[in-house]
């Protein structure tokens, strides 16, 4: 028996279509000699330190610093709980199987679901690979044409291999060390340490800093009114260096005045007036990073929200490619596929066909380049005809610049005339520069009201003088009139805080906020942190674990983030060890070097930096240390305890929301908040009376509005539903006992 493994349900069904396999079972189709079945993502996980060894079970395990670090002898899996019964019906369907097709997604993570699976079943036979890249049936077809043997994509899996055991062991080592020391200062949150994560982290926490560090400088501006007898226009000075800072801004404010004045209303010269016609190509197409950071910054979507809308019009609308991509370019033999994708496009919506008949199906462009592709192509349109209509606004707005970015391939250059022009006052210059278009080319694909590329915030300061209106045809050596000067004075700007946009590109290009000029020649032009398929999961887990907040389109730092960077070394936190890792990974997906090496490079770092902070553990965790220092601002908010023992109660989060426990050792109570104080119980366990009918234990209960009546406390069994005794509350007037009636039920 032939035996698909499919990453998902939908997946499956879509891949067993085109196979000609139509016989429905439970987990599993089958037809002839073949079956196609599936997972739900992963269905085994890694097993966690108290799986291997039962002194890592439960919170007190997690102040003890003995039991760090923890390196699996053996590393080894278990069996997701939720998705039990799925993950027998595949491994039963394995044993019967003759050759296993690994039909996941084709990255890491897709034939790690595969492989994990084969090695639980302890199958040793033939292993291929259907590398689908779409889901509509002609994608598939050709997928199923091009299988690959299974040696072919194995290193796919010891690169996926060796990232979640390089994760597993920076993660639960540092994770839990940092946590028991800042529980010794008092602070009880978990503190999440993690390969991408903390880098991540610390790059927002390291902008912020410098924004707070930031001094402002004043410089001046000049803006003039330039008349000609041949028409007018705005030009901007430009101060001579020996009255400019770096980076050409004019600091002396006395002297900018000066200029000013002289200027204003005085006659110049045009000295310099060039117009060079100059071309653009189309911008390449998306991949996923470029793609969330394009719907950030026009739209404000968050990366996690692009993902989704990406998989949805992959998965469930089949009108795009798959999304967790990171190349740009297209295989060279997908030219010949133009035109079914066109004619796909405009079934799906024919108010394109006007748009499509501009194009060249056999243009040659960029966009084609074998070299350039990874095991993905960059994000395109499918040869599967939808209806526009089908599409809520997110996935609207996403297809339809895919579709456009792709159409814009296949069209001419856009071809503009620049024109440059410097006028002289006196000693003084002023510069003017203008475009303008002629030959829209590829900018017909988008129209005058969609952004081809949004303003990025990370600009700040700009000059001004420069623009896109056209200019007068003056000639070097005509007069003028600098007819009005305009004085701006001006204070440079720290760099903003980071957009999720802005943060995309960051994690993706590390090289250029590293400061070690010779760590960052070993860094090449792409290293980055993360992948563009977990890199907006690791700032959602960011958000989640209380890193981030969002305000506005600003991804902020929390108290508690500025903390723990503050007491991290810099080999923990630094992206460009993490970039260095990937690169590391990058190598083992190529098949240059092995995951052994990689797991023991890994390791020994991680065993000796536990090793080290154990050692500096009693200096860190001093009442006045480091630590406390550090967190000073990110402690909860403390009260008295309510229950009157005479500790202090903290505030913490919990899985049903805010609540308060008690510090002291002999109380540990806890109760419920409200609007950020201590709420006391209406009654303690204590206070609970024997149930009316089976004489066990009662727990106060909380009934439902009922008649418009607000809802009522009750005391209730404990062994509910076995038994339904239930006695009513009456909150007891100060100094006084509350009486009880009984109901039996």
């Amino acid at each position: 028996m032939d035996l698909y493994i499919c990453e998902k349900p939908a997946q499956g069904k879509d891949l067993a279509g085109v196979l000609g396999v139509r016989q429905y079972n439970d987990g599993y189709i089958t037809g002839g000699d073949i079956a196609v079945t599936w997972g739900f993502g992963h269905l085994y996980e890694q097993l966690m330190p108290e799986d291997y060894d039962p002194r890592y079970e439960g919170y007190e395990s997690w102040s003890d610093l003995s039991l760090l670090p923890f390196v699996p002898s053996s590393w080894g899996y278990k069996m997701k709980e939720k998705t039990a019964k799925q993950t027998k019906t595949v491994l039963g369907l394995i044993q019967k199987a003759s050759t296993v097709y690994i039909s996941t997604d084709f990255d890491r993570e897709g034939e790690a679901i595969g492989r994990i699976l084969l090695a639980q079943a302890n199958y040793k036979g033939p292993i291929k690979r259907v590398c689908l890249t779409a889901l509509d049936n002609q994608s598939i077809k050709k997928a199923l044409a091009n299988v690959k043997d299974g040696s072919e994509t194995l290193p796919l899996f010891h690169a996926a291999l060796a990232r979640s055991r390089a994760d597993f062991l920076v993660g639960m080592n540092l994770t839990r060390l940092y946590t028991a020391l800042a529980r010794s200062i008092g602070f009880r949150e978990i503190l999440n340490i993690g390969r991408v994560l903390t880098a991540t982290v610390n790059l927002v926490c390291e902008r912020e800093r410098a924004i707070a560090s930031f001094q402002p400088t004043p410089f001046w501006t000049i803006q003039a009114q330039v008349n000609t007898t041949k028409g007018s226009f705005k030009a901007s000075w430009k101060p001579p260096q020996t009255h400019a800072d770096a980076n050409g801004r004019c600091n002396q404010g006395d002297f900018a005045r000066g200029a000013a004045q002289a200027c204003n209303g005085a006659a110049a010269q045009i000295v310099r007036s060039e117009q060079k016609p100059e071309s653009e190509t189309a911008p390449l197409l998306f991949d996923l990073t470029s793609l969330q950071q394009y719907a950030n910054k026009r739209w404000g979507y968050t990366a996690d929200e692009v993902l989704a809308i990406g998989q949805a019009l992959y998965e469930k609308h089949k009108l795009l490619t798959y999304p967790r991509s990171d190349s740009r370019y297209l295989p060279q033999d997908q030219q010949g596929d133009v035109p079914d994708v066109l004619s796909a496009m405009v079934k799906t919506d024919p108010s394109i066909a006007g748009l499509v008949q501009l194009v060249d199906p056999e243009r040659k462009c960029r966009v084609f380049n074998d070299s350039k592709v990874t095991s993905h192509h960059g994000i395109i349109p499918t040869f599967q005809a939808g209806s526009i209509d089908s599409l809520n606004e997110q996935e609207r707005n996403i297809y339809d610049i895919v579709r456009r970015y792709y159409l814009a391939q296949f069209l001419p250059a856009h071809e503009y005339l620049r024109s440059e022009i410097t006028v002289q006052c006196g000693p003084h210059l002023f510069l003017a520069t203008g475009n303008v278009t002629t030959s829209p080319g590829w900018k017909s694909a988008f129209g005058s009201d969609i952004d081809i590329d949004p303003p990025d915030e990370e600009v700040a300061d700009e000059q001004e003088g420069t623009g896109s209106a056209a200019l007068p045809a003056v000639v070097t050596g005509d007069a003028c009139i600098l007819a009005k000067t305009e004085l701006g004075e001006k204070v440079t700007r720290p760099l903003p805080y980071f957009t999720e946009a802005a943060l995309l590109g960051a994690m993706e290009n590390i090289a250029r906020f590293e400061t070690n000029e010779q760590l960052r020649k070993v860094l090449n032009e792409k290293s980055g942190i993360g992948t563009p398929a977990t890199r907006a999961g690791m700032i959602e887990g960011a958000v989640v674990r209380k890193f981030f907040v969002r305000k506005k389109r600003a991804i902020r730092a929390t108290d508690k983030a500025h903390a723990l960077m503050a007491i991290l070394p810099p080999a923990i936190k630094q992206p460009s060890m993490t970039a260095l890792w990937e690169q590391d990974l990058d190598r083992i997906e190529d098949g240059t070097i092995p995951v052994a090496a990689f797991e023991a490079k890994i390791t020994n770092w991680v065993c000796s930096m536990v090793n080290q902070l154990k050692a500096a553990a009693p200096v860190l965790s001093q009442a006045d240390g480091p630590m406390a220092k550090a967190f000073e601002a990110a402690m909860p908010q403390k009260h008295e305890c309510v229950f009157g023992c005479g500790g202090q109660m903290m505030r913490f989060k919990g899985s049903n929301g805010m609540f308060w426990g008690c510090q002291n050792a002999e109380c540990k109570k806890t109760c419920s908040d409200s609007r950020g104080k201590p709420q006391k119980p209406l009654a303690s366990d204590e206070d609970a009376p024997d149930c009316p009918t089976c004489g066990g234990p009662t727990k106060l209960r909380k009934g439902k509005p009922k008649d418009g009546k607000r809802a009522q406390n009750f005391w209730g069994c404990c062994d509910y539903p076995n038994c339904k005794g239930i006695l009513p509350f009456v909150k007891p007037k100060p100094g006084a006992k509350g009486k009880l009636r009984i109901f039996n039920s």
